[in-house]
């Protein structure tokens, strides 16, 4: 259940994506139909929200201190539905956990739904992005946990380390392969492994299944996580790990230990 309007709700996602025609596509409406709630939302507060800058949309000091507000009103309606429900002792509500594909492939794929099943009352929601923005939103109470790779240490974040992955160079071939070698730009300290094979062709791939369906494929070499290669049992690894990563579940320190919470941090924890 949302208890925000239509347009208080079109209003954050502007917030997080400041550009009327992204917004708009997110939102699965018109542009003409989204200017139209955001002028109906300035009008009932009486001022800009957002100035034009360049190609998108720049907040106000007002639209910094509605979104500021809104987000407060969404937290305290539901820390205060879950506080009621404590008494009930029901695993229910919503809960957001935030992760990169790979990690919910491996980690969320056998934790969600079993809770999804076990619980007919709880919502999880799911949030697919990188770990800096992952561990951003759990800083700021827009996630509840976080699956993030290397987190940096924060007063406000209580770090449980599940498990340690790693990158290396993957083929077909060990002993022969062609001077190409794929790789996705997103990746941290990529252009360091790059150096080294500066005489390669480098092919960049911004999605590692597709990435990874590449390497099946090809007669060239692969940068990957281990765990999407390891999901190919053509591909081989070789050499030195280029990089070896923490992949670890995060959460607010002040998060309130509800028994909803409990329950869920329960599976998701290693």
């Amino acid at each position: 259940m949302d208890i925000l309007k239509n347009e208080y709700e079109y209003f954050l996602v502007l917030c997080e994506t400041p550009n009327i025609s992204r917004a708009s596509e997110i939102l699965g409406m018109q542009q003409g139909s989204l200017s139209k709630a955001l002028k109906k939302l300035e009008d009932s507060f009486q001022g800009k929200l957002f100035v034009r800058q360049g190609r998108g949309l720049r907040q106000t000091e007002l639209g910094l201190l509605v979104q500021k507000q809104i987000l407060k009103l969404k937290d305290d309606w539901q820390l205060g539905l879950e506080k009621d429900r404590e008494s009930l002792r029901q695993v229910a509500g919503r809960i957001k956990i935030g992760a990169h594909q790979i990690t919910a492939i491996d980690i969320l794929s056998k934790v969600v739904p079993r809770l999804n099943e076990k619980y007919s009352e709880l919502q999880l929601d799911m949030v697919f992005k990188t770990s800096n923005f992952i561990t951003r939103d759990v800083i700021e109470h827009e996630l509840d946990f976080g699956f993030v790779a290397n987190p940096i240490k924060h007063p406000n974040l209580v770090i449980k380390k599940v498990r340690k992955d790693f990158i290396g160079l993957w083929t077909k071939n060990l002993k022969n392969h062609d001077k190409v070698i794929y790789y996705n730009p997103d990746m941290i300290e990529v252009s360091k492994v790059l150096k080294k094979y500066k005489d390669y062709k480098h092919v960049p791939v911004s999605d590692y299944e597709v990435l990874a369906q590449f390497a099946v494929q090809s007669h060239g070499i692969t940068i990957l996580p281990n765990p999407v290669a390891e999901r190919y049992k053509k591909l081989k690894n070789f050499g030195e790990k280029l990089l070896e990563v923490d992949i670890c579940l995060i959460y607010h320190v002040d998060r309130p230990r509800t028994h909803t919470f409990k329950k869920v941090l329960e599976e998701l924890r290693p």
